[in-house]
């Protein structure tokens, strides 16, 4: 299954001393990034951070919710940065799916 997963970090730059936000990137952001790098490697994500942002998006290709969820959960940036995930339909199924509501709408209109 593949998801559509996008990324908001929290700022929270203002509310720390900056001995606490360098502790911050050193322990959960680049960490993060470090495993995001790692699962892209290895194929099971594809995407990017908005250049200039704390935000980004992948497509996460995982065998079920569970194993999305395990994966998304076990990046260090999962307490405090905000995730969306949302289960995407591959094109072919869209397709057939579309391709029989049609054919229902066709001959629904023919009688």
């Amino acid at each position: 299954m593949r998801y559509l997963v996008t990324f908001d970090g929290v700022d929270v730059g203002p509310l720390l001393p900056p001995q606490q936000v360098a502790g911050l990137m050193r322990t959960v952001v680049i960490p993060t990034e470090e495993a995001l790098a790692r699962l892209e490697s290895e194929g099971k994500v594809h995407g990017g951070v908005a250049a200039g942002a704390r935000a980004g998006a992948l497509i996460l290709d995982a065998e079920s919710h569970d194993e999305a969820n395990q994966i998304l959960q076990g990046l260090p940036a999962w307490g405090i940065a905000k995730w969306e995930l949302t289960p995407l339909q591959s094109f072919e199924t869209r397709r057939e799916h579309d391709r029989q509501a049609l054919e229902g709408l066709e001959a629904a209109l023919q009688q």
